[in-house]
């Protein structure tokens, strides 16, 4: 089986492609579609030396022009969302154990979830009282009454 040159450019750009899931930073990605430059050049009868110019510009203005486009659309400011411990920050719950700044003791539920807890705003909090999460110190969660 022969395999013309363009055959190979587009081998080799859906290789790229395929590496790009196993890698961050959309950059393999770029170079396999610049594959596509030199595969439709040698399609066109263009000779070696210009199917790799041809992949070369290609690769840098996809390098250089869409590249930071798409990182800039795909990592916006603000889109990052709070998860696992730190989402629990601002959430409401509701006191399960009395809590006490004194005796050291309390716990609320929030999401489903039983946390330690205190208050060090107020000395008591009483139970089946709402609560708001303030900060997460550790395994401990540090609440404020909701009135």
């Amino acid at each position: 089986m022969h395999l013309a040159m363009w055959h190979l450019w587009i081998i080799l750009g859906l290789v790229l492609l395929i590496t790009e899931i196993f890698t961050t930073g959309f950059l393999v990605s770029l170079f396999g579609v610049a594959c596509a430059v030199p595969a439709v050049l040698s399609v066109s009868g263009v000779g070696l030396a210009g199917q790799l110019l041809g992949f070369v510009v290609a690769s840098a203005v996809l390098l250089f022009a869409v590249r930071p486009i798409c990182v800039r659309l795909l990592h916006r400011e603000g889109d990052a969302s709070q998860t696992n411990v730190d989402g629990l920050v601002g959430r409401e719950g509701v006191v399960v154990e009395a809590i006490s700044s004194s005796a050291h003791t309390g716990r609320v539920k929030i999401g489903g979830e039983d946390w330690k807890a205190v208050s060090p705003f107020t000395d008591e909090v009483p139970l089946g009282a709402r609560v708001c999460v303030r900060a997460i110190t550790g395994c401990t969660v540090e609440v404020d009454r909701v009135r």
